[in-house]
């Protein structure tokens, strides 16, 4: 799933524009409800901050339910 979301990306990105995909190494396999979301927050943040640190300009969460948006 990731590398489809990946793929969709690169096809619409501006030409200077560099698509990173990953997948958190924490958390559920599936979000079927709040406690899902729960568990699934933590490693979504550690990848966010991880690309913050590499200079990442933007990150989207390409998940159901907007999971971690207000976190």
């Amino acid at each position: 799933m990731t590398e489809t979301i990946a793929a969709a990306a690169r096809l619409v990105a501006g030409a200077e524009t560099e698509i990173v995909a990953v997948t958190s190494s924490m958390g559920p396999v599936s979000i079927e409800g709040y406690y899902d979301e729960a568990l699934a927050v933590p490693g979504l943040l550690v990848e966010i901050a991880a690309g913050e640190r590499s200079g990442a300009q933007a990150a989207i969460i390409a998940c159901f339910d907007d999971t971690g948006l207000d976190a």
